[in-house]
């Protein structure tokens, strides 16, 4: 006999008020069963927070359960039939419903998928038990019923050492135990350690490299690492397509005269898949080592993208590093963690094979603006698709201030992209998605990725990268002075979008996917830029952390070849005394 699971008579309304949930527990390690101290623990992405103690614990009251109401009022579920054995969803009386996601009670997603014309949803095949259904409609999520036709919301859990984890929740759980993964990168990027990279490459070799690195080709070195021989490697110099070939012609011409390696420290990028493809260093087929130049402290790449995660940001990992060349000390580096396909796979561990872009904004119907920034799935066999960005775009383009919200949720979590604007003010990245250049149309900004989820219902997400021009003392981009220019935050609306005066730059408002954010979600911002302010935004916080770099790193910093030791001394002292005022900054910012 088929078992028909009947979902009737269900009405949600968006006046309807819940009780407060109540989540409590501990974190623990899945090996070794200690607690886990200061794991990130969130409702969804929103502000109800908190952070284990260093007995693992955590508790967290959501107080709205029911969510923002985005939910779509007096939505009847009636003779809505899920056929378990026969392994369908009938929704011909839900016209709502767009997409339907089926969760296990421990938070595993084991369907997500679109309503066909038939209305009738082909599933999976499932073992017996208690599952979530979570319904989807035009302005977001509609409900999610289990076998009890209770609402369900998200705990997510972060921590640098460990693989995420989301748990789908039914109701208050008082007594909770998480168990996270150990992610094995985890490592290669503890902080609190000063790693060591030794390469071995023969004189022929190194000297290609020397003359011919601005062509970014790899040659093949022996690595050792910490005292572990890693074997043959591909190394090369890494850097933009401005700053590298400054590197070896007279003011970056590649096409006028002969090349001559000038700087005396370059980044380099690490492939260790180069000569074997089975090779990977702890879990990671590449890495960089970020010669940070320009950074007198070398310190902003640490503080930025440590922000950034502590917020709940999927972000670059990174730990210092000396490393030599044929046993010579070539200087201290910031190795850090690259983004691509093995990040995704770590970060979304259900849904880490869809694409990863470079630098494509939003803001082109054409499929080959995508495509040209495609990191993953970008082989011809892999049929690359980016129909999903170029319907992202088609939303945004079609929407106003009324609709905005109901048309792109479909595709962004706008609380987690609150969360990483409010970082990237903060820290004012002065050269990342909040500065335009006009010398392309469209205009374009860049360091950051976008990854798309593989599934048909997931979302788009925002990954920051090169964070070398952050934490200045004076926000180039956006405070007078700042390059001969004096440039309206991204929240201020303007209607002057031609380039500024002695620059390539238009205002961000001018965008129109900022725009619209701006507009709708400024409330919401400034409550993420005030949580940002209040937990890790604070001075005497951030001055602990360069302190306790600056004994990481002291001894390094001497023995550089390429560092004074005072002016290095000289750049952390004034960030420390800078960096009050911009907290200060910041806090007007939100609340002039």
């Amino acid at each position: 006999m088929k078992a028909h699971h009947l979902i009737a008579g269900i009405v949600l309304c968006c006046a309807f008020l819940a009780a407060a949930r109540e989540y409590s527990g501990i974190v623990v390690d899945k090996t070794t069963r200690k607690p886990v101290e200061g794991a990130l623990v969130s409702v969804e992405h929103s502000e109800y927070y908190t952070r284990t103690d260093k007995d693992g614990k955590f508790s967290i009251t959501d107080p709205t359960p029911e969510g923002e109401p985005t939910v779509i009022s007096k939505v009847k579920l009636q003779n809505a039939r899920w056929n378990f054995q026969g392994r369908t969803l009938d929704l011909r009386t839900l016209p709502e419903v767009n997409s339907v996601s089926i969760y296990t009670t421990n938070g595993k997603r084991v369907f997500n998928g679109q309503i066909p014309s038939s209305r009738i949803v082909a599933l999976p095949s499932m073992a017996m038990g208690i599952y979530i259904l979570e319904l989807h409609g035009e302005h977001g999520i509609i409900t999610k019923l289990s076998k009890d036709a209770v609402n369900s919301e998200r705990l997510i859990f972060r921590h640098d050492n460990y693989l995420p984890k989301d748990s789908a929740m039914t109701n208050s759980n008082t007594d909770m135990r998480i168990e996270l993964k150990q992610d094995e990168r985890s490592s290669v990027f503890d902080m609190s350690k000063l790693r060591e990279y030794r390469f071995t490459i023969n004189a022929d070799s190194l000297n290609y490299m020397n003359t011919y690195g601005w062509r970014e080709e790899f040659i093949p070195a022996d690595l050792e690492f910490e005292g572990s021989k890693i074997g043959k490697i591909g190394i090369r110099y890494k850097g933009s397509d401005y700053s590298l070939p400054r590197c070896f012609f007279a003011g970056g011409d590649t096409t006028r005269g002969s090349p001559k390696k000038t700087c005396a420290k370059i980044s380099y990028k690490l492939k260790f898949t180069q000569y074997d493809k089975e090779k990977r260093f702890y879990g990671m087929k590449k890495i960089n080592l970020h010669a940070f130049t320009p950074d007198g402290t070398k310190m902003h790449e640490m503080l930025s993208y440590e922000l950034f995660r502590e917020m709940g940001i999927h972000a670059p990992r990174t730990s210092y590093a000396n490393v030599y060349i044929n046993d010579k000390l070539i200087g201290l580096f910031l190795s850090v963690e690259e983004i691509d396909g093995r990040f995704t796979k770590s970060r979304w561990t259900e849904d880490g094979d869809g694409n990863l872009y470079k630098e494509v904004w939003p803001n082109s119907a054409d499929t080959k603006h995508y495509l040209d920034g495609l990191k993953t799935n970008n082989d011809p066999e892999d049929n690359p698709n980016a129909q999903k960005m170029v319907s992202y775009y088609n939303a945004i383009n079609s929407s106003n201030e009324q609709n905005f919200e109901q048309n792109v949720s479909k595709f962004m979590d706008f609380d987690y992209l609150l969360r990483y604007l409010a970082v990237d003010v903060a820290i004012k990245n002065w050269d990342g998605l909040r500065a335009w250049y006009a010398d392309k149309t469209p205009p374009v900004n860049h360091n950051y990725f976008f990854y798309e989820e593989e599934s048909a219902n997931g979302k788009i997400w925002i990954i920051p990268w090169d964070m070398d021009q952050t934490m200045v003392q004076r926000d180039n981009y956006f405070e007078s002075g700042g390059f001969g220019q004096s440039m309206p935050q991204w929240n201020v609306p303007t209607t002057n979008c031609n380039k500024s005066s002695g620059s390539n730059l238009i205002p961000p408002n001018c965008d129109k996917f900022t725009k619209l954010t701006a507009a709708v979600f400024w409330n919401r911002y400034v409550k993420f830029g005030d949580i940002l302010l209040k937990d890790l935004f604070i001075k005497e916080r951030l001055i602990g952390k360069i302190d306790n770099y600056s004994n990481l790193i002291s001894n390094a910093v001497e023995q550089d070849p390429n560092i004074t030791k005072s002016s290095w001394t000289s750049g952390v002292n004034s960030l420390k005394n800078y960096l009050p005022n911009n907290i200060s900054q910041f806090q007007k910012y939100l609340h002039p």
